[in-house]
């Protein structure tokens, strides 16, 4: 589509292919990683290949990665007792619907013998872990660098931080507000009330804990790059471009998330207390929502912003809906 053409809603699919920066973007980030434990140690050389599809897609004003690649990386190592090793790391499957835990690493050894095998044991041990965090800031890195390429400029679409589209089959939501919009100001004390809400996701209590706290899964279901979030009591946060922000106050791993909570359109400084009880069912898992301190005439926007834009998004990136 041409992008002197208006795009009404970002609704028409445009899509493009990014093999060749992402093959670049591999050879940058992982070129030259290393390693080392008990007197070994193992450096990634460089990426010998990159094979697959990645593609960066706009569809009803979603932007969407959707990537499958395998990535073979060539490596040299010492042994404890001085020994060289190279050999070379394959990654059959990198992918956008693969969890990062699932990446795996298959090492072959030049020359292989029982005197090398412990630094088959370092790339597994030491090594893989740092490539996957490398791995993992793939997919946002790949938004945030070509998202603004697929998001067409329209009259009714001027944002350049994407946001999440609801079904055409229910009624639009109220957007969040946007961050331009002044906040009122604070004058005494804020009326406010509490939402409580249960949501079911069929995915267990740690991929759901996961979901809500990792930064490139965030910015996944948020479809956006500039999304900010870490899994630190007393980190801030910041999605859709500053709309929602606030700071993690709690946390209970896999259990509980307790965080303060505000709109860019409420009274300037008032935050919200949301707490998230999460508990693993034996096909499901179960989020027990509470959010004290909502600004009284607020809170059916954002009972509807919280389900259009984190609950249904989180199940359709991530396939946590039942019955998906």
């Amino acid at each position: 589509m041409s992008k002197d053409m208006k795009n009404v809603n970002n609704w028409h699919w445009v899509d493009k292919n990014c093999i060749g920066w992402a093959t670049s973007y591999f050879e940058t980030e992982l070129s030259g990683v290393s390693a080392e434990a008990n007197g070994a140690s193992v450096k990634t050389l460089k990426v010998a290949s990159v094979n697959g599809d990645v593609d960066v897609n706009q569809r009803k004003g979603k932007i969407i990665t959707i990537f499958d690649v395998a990535i073979t990386l060539t490596f040299e190592g010492t042994t404890a007792d001085g020994t060289a090793v190279t050999g070379k790391i394959e990654i059959p499957e990198v992918a956008h619907d693969t969890d990062i835990d699932d990446y795996v690493f298959d090492v072959t050894i030049d020359s292989d013998s029982s005197s090398k095998q412990s630094i088959r044991d370092l790339i597994r041990k030491n090594l893989a872990p740092v490539l996957r965090k490398k791995l993992e800031l793939f997919a946002s890195d790949l938004i945030r660098v070509h998202g603004k390429d697929v998001q067409v400029e329209s009259d009714f679409s001027k944002s350049s931080t994407p946001v999440p589209s609801t079904p055409t089959s229910s009624p639009a939501p109220t957007p969040i507000p946007s961050a331009s919009k002044p906040s009122a100001t604070t004058s005494g004390a804020v009326n406010t009330t509490t939402l409580e809400e249960s949501i079911e996701m069929q995915a267990s209590a740690h991929d759901v804990y996961d979901v809500l706290l990792n930064q490139a899964k965030v910015a996944a279901w948020t479809r956006s790059g500039d999304s900010k979030i870490e899994a630190k009591v007393g980190s801030k946060f910041s999605f859709f471009g500053g709309n929602v922000s606030g700071e993690i106050k709690e946390l209970v791993e896999d259990k509980k998330i307790v965080q303060s909570w505000r709109l860019g359109s409420w009274p300037a400084g008032h935050y919200s207390t949301v707490t998230m009880d999460i508990s693993e069912n034996t096909n499901s898992t179960v989020i027990k929502f509470r959010q004290e301190g909502v600004p009284v005439g607020e809170q059916d926007i954002t009972r509807q912003n919280w389900n259009s834009y984190y609950w249904t998004e989180i199940k359709r990136t991530f396939g946590y809906g039942l019955g998906l």
